[in-house]
């Protein structure tokens, strides 16, 4: 499969918000559109994005009516997703991929967002997984991850080298890095965009909220019995936020570690991509290399 790079993005571009799940608040949309401002490109907010239906931004037809008028201009080379939720999932079956093929853009998001990566990925599609439209508005202007992300959309393949794990396992590995919440993706299994296919050109990288530990374990098991953790290159441990000690583990990492015995391939945990504050901004489907050693853990885009 081909690895599809959109083009990188520059002043006078225009980067369209649109909300593919959940209800964003209006002032992070006014928050994010200041900053996109600020770096030149020209903002637009889709129909729907401030919309409410339910718990989500719209109907199914309604946000995929947005993805639409943004593909349908060809000035929007970036589409930066408000914030996730619940509700990506709903577009999968409808989504315009093959307008998306005919003239690849930059999708930017994460956590339900990731359903929509793999989509994109699946095809071989580059995305951003990154923070949205809240870290825009509320960060600096000179926040280093949001020049990042900038850096990334005008055309940069970053190189991160984060301190040394003792859960690590070490070794080097090369392959196109897919993932992102592991609640998402692992819905996803057994579909056409699963992000588990293809476990030997697999660098996962995986983080999530709110789960407890005995559901994050859950699916590590499964991803044991279907013979994934046996193939995979690599994997790289994102953070997992606000869940609680439990009887059998005092914190996820212990249990990761207990999961993951046996596994050959290289492994970093404690890498900083999640709900978090520093959140790095990662190319979701491009090809990488992934090199653990004693003294650091490196992720290189190639």
């Amino acid at each position: 499969m081909d690895t599809i790079f959109p083009r990188p993005i520059a002043p006078g571009d225009k980067v369209a918000i649109l909300s593919p799940a959940g209800i964003i608040n209006p002032d992070y949309v006014d928050g994010a559109c200041r900053r996109l401002s600020s770096r030149g490109y020209v903002p637009v907010v889709e129909p729907h994005t401030l919309g409410s239906t339910g718990s989500y931004s719209g109907t199914p037809l309604e946000r995929l009516a947005d993805f639409r008028a943004a593909l349908a201009d060809p000035e929007v080379r970036a589409v930066l997703c408000s914030r996730g939720g619940y509700g990506a999932v709903h577009l999968l079956p409808e989504f315009p991929i093959a307008e998306w093929l005919a003239d690849p853009r930059w999708l930017v998001g994460f956590s339900d967002i990731s359903a929509i990566h793999a989509m994109l990925n699946s095809r071989g599609i580059v995305s951003v997984h990154a923070s949205m439209c809240k870290a825009l508005a509320l960060r600096e202007a000179d926040d280093a991850d949001n020049r990042r992300l900038f850096s990334i959309l005008e055309g940069s393949r970053p190189v991160y080298e984060v301190e040394p794990h003792p859960c690590n396992r070490f070794g080097e590995a090369s392959g196109r890095l897919r993932g992102g919440n592991l609640a998402v993706i692992a819905d996803l299994i057994a579909t056409p965009v699963s992000p588990f296919a293809d476990p030997e050109s697999t660098i996962l990288f995986i983080e999530d909220i709110a789960e407890p530990i005995y559901k994050v374990e859950r699916i590590i098991w499964q991803l044991r019995l279907m013979g994934f953790l046996d193939r995979v290159a690599g994997i790289i441990i994102g953070q997992f936020t606000d869940y609680r000690p439990d009887r059998n583990y005092p914190d996820m990492y212990t249990m990761l570690d207990s999961a993951l015995a046996g596994v050959t391939c290289p492994v970093t945990f404690n890498f900083p991509v999640g709900h978090v504050d520093h959140n790095l901004p990662l190319l979701s489907g491009a090809p990488a290399t992934l090199s653990v050693t004693p003294s650091s853990a490196t992720l290189r885009f190639i």
